[in-house]
């Protein structure tokens, strides 16, 4: 923990990266610095710091989403690197993905769905959540969006997709038709079902 005060990059680094692999469920204090590690090319970790944040990432949901959100210039290496530790986190980081993109990240809802679309099938409720309850008509387009994205496999969204083609708003129908006609295929051509 000394260490991460260190006025030595190198130290520093080497201090984040000990303390995530030692002590993940106690690694938040060691976090900026290992984004720190992965944006600094003359330290020379830079890949082993996004490798360690994979490994704490599960651990660390909430704090990386309040980064994202914290620090909207980022370098694409370390977006990538967060974006890869909540995908590590698997299912256990769709509500609180959804929740930020449905509050302080909305400005991310293309970072967030790309990792709600490569966790796939467990993601499915929730995006349903936002598609029936979110009141800002532009998220529930992105939420029909990317049920259609993840095509079959969001089978269960079909009632909530058939209801929101019901909507006053002429861009939310297209794009539960269009997520339809994705999820469902065969829908609504002859001999579909």
């Amino acid at each position: 923990m000394g260490d991460l005060e260190s006025p030595d990059p190198f130290v520093r680094s080497l201090a984040a990266i000990g303390l995530c692999v030692q002590s993940p469920a106690h690694a938040e204090p060691a976090l900026p610095e290992l984004l720190r590690t992965i944006d600094s090319a003359h330290v020379g970790l830079e890949r082993e710091a996004a490798r360690v944040l994979i490994h704490v990432g599960p651990l660390h949901v909430p704090q990386l989403l309040a980064t994202l959100v914290v620090e909207e210039l980022m370098s694409d290496d370390r977006r990538g690197a967060i974006k890869n530790a909540l995908l590590a986190a698997g299912p256990a980081a769709v509500t609180p993905i959804v929740k930020c993109m449905r509050g302080p990240g909305r400005f991310l809802v293309g970072d967030l769905g790309d990792v709600l679309l490569r966790i796939g099938a467990p993601a499915v409720p929730d995006i349903v959540g936002m598609l029936v309850e979110e009141p800002d008509v532009r998220l529930k387009n992105f939420a029909a969006f990317l049920l259609g994205q993840m095509g079959p496999v969001a089978r269960s969204a079909l009632p909530a997709l058939k209801g929101a083609t019901s909507s006053t708003d002429a861009d939310l129908v297209r794009a539960a038709s269009a997520a339809i006609a994705r999820v469902q295929p065969g829908h609504g051509r002859p001999g579909g079902r």
